[in-house]
């Protein structure tokens, strides 16, 4: 039967005064929750989360009993905010890995939802299981950004799913489990500020879970301690396994040794000098054909290379016609804003600022404020103007039906942003 042994450390960091993280450690339960919103409410709504999962692992047995508690932690976050004015706005983000027996033997389950991150240290090697719910992450996934532009993109801190704001699809991955693996939960104060690589080293020395995590924490401190800070460290042992195999490195390439056949060397006699000579006034092409030189471009050269330039000239106005054809609304400050193009733009082609409208993020309900900061695409300017209308009705009408409580709250980066 497989054997867990878990340690964690959780620190403010170096520039925030108040810890919003909460960690969890149960028997089969694990879990790391970064607050946001206010100045108490990210912690408030860390420990809720927390709070539920951990009365959700006395009976959580499977995937869905994981997927069920973050569900439920992300209720008890809404009713707290609307419950008490001055934690309004609040979130968190959730990872989780539990413990699950059942046919197929044990094996781990992570669920994540916002930008805390599950990593797998397994024969020697790490890698990060969950994906990130980030606007920066997401473009990445798209294609629509490298890696490096996502490194320092402007909306890098601004998630896209988070508990405490509106419904949400939880990522879930499933690991098959050796003896000697470490499964490592932290929050974004680490993975901002510690290389996979250094993580790497440090849960391939430390010998206690415990140590492990006080050594990340310490280095993402020294490394900067930009955001609170949360590891846990869970190491996994008996499982019947054994341990995983190191993975070997990919074999080199053979050298193959190519031999280049020796240059052709033509010696001109005297008389073909002299006659080369008195032949400088002939033009460049006879005299190629004399010395029975090919010529550089053939016929079916040259049309060949007419067709790829006709290719490449009807793509070229393909992608324009396709990135002038479309608008998307998104938010600029407060404003909701209408650019001809499409989000991100398209190689060369960048979306044009088409309107500034009177519409504010007060005007729009909460929960549409992630999805409008990544673009809603429309297929023209009436169309978009007709989207933010109905953004105006549907505020309208809720308000109407719950004054009290389904007064939209302006989402700004910074109440977005990991706490």
């Amino acid at each position: 039967m497989t054997v867990l042994r878990a340690g964690s450390a959780t620190d403010p960091g170096r520039v925030r005064a108040v810890n919003q993280d909460s960690v969890l450690i149960t028997d089969s339960l694990f879990c790391v929750a970064d607050g946001m919103g206010g100045h108490a409410g990210g912690e408030v709504a860390s420990k809720a989360a927390v709070d539920v999962l951990r009365t959700e692992a006395l009976i959580a047995t499977d995937a869905d009993g994981v997927v069920v508690g973050i569900k439920r932690a992300n209720d008890e976050v809404i009713r707290r905010s609307l419950e008490e004015p001055e934690l309004a706005g609040m979130g968190t983000t959730v990872v989780a890995a539990m413990l699950v027996r059942d046919a197929l033997g044990d094996h781990m389950v992570v669920a994540n939802v916002g930008d805390s991150r599950a990593y797998h240290y397994q024969g020697g090697g790490l890698r990060q299981v969950s994906n990130d719910h980030s606007v920066s992450a997401e473009l990445l996934r798209a294609g629509e950004i490298t890696a490096e532009e996502a490194a320092h993109h402007v909306q890098r801190h601004v998630i896209t799913r988070v508990l405490g704001f509106s419904d949400f699809e939880v990522d879930l991955f499933d690991l098959e489990l050796f003896d000697g693996d470490r499964i490592l939960l932290c929050s974004d104060g680490l993975s901002n500020e510690v290389s996979d690589e250094e993580i790497s080293m440090v849960l391939g020395q430390a010998e206690d879970p415990s140590a492990a995590a006080a050594d990340l924490v310490r280095r993402a401190n020294a490394n900067g301690g930009q955001d609170n800070i949360s590891v846990v460290v869970i190491d996994v042992s008996e499982t019947g396994r054994g341990p995983a195999a190191v993975p070997e490195p990919l074999p080199s390439a053979p050298v193959v040794a190519t031999q280049v056949p020796a240059a052709k060397v033509v010696v001109a006699r005297p008389t073909e000098i002299a006659d080369l000579t008195q032949k400088g006034d002939e033009g460049w092409l006879a005299r190629r054909r004399r010395l029975g030189m090919r010529r550089a471009i053939t016929l079916r050269t040259g049309l060949l290379l007419g067709a790829i330039g006709l290719v490449v000239i009807g793509a070229l106005g393909f992608v324009w016609w396709y990135e002038q054809s479309s608008y998307y609304v998104t938010t600029s400050e407060n404003s909701l804003v209408i650019f001809e193009g499409r989000p991100g733009g398209l190689l060369w082609f960048h979306p044009q600022l088409s309107e500034i409208t009177n519409t504010t993020t007060k005007d729009v309900l909460a929960m549409r404020i992630p999805q409008l900061r990544l673009g809603v695409i429309e297929p023209s300017k009436q169309a978009a103007q007709a989207y933010i209308a109905n953004l105006r009705q549907e505020h309208s009408a809720a308000q109407l039906l719950n004054p009290t409580t389904t007064t939209s709250l302006p989402v700004t980066p910074a109440t977005m942003s990991g706490g």
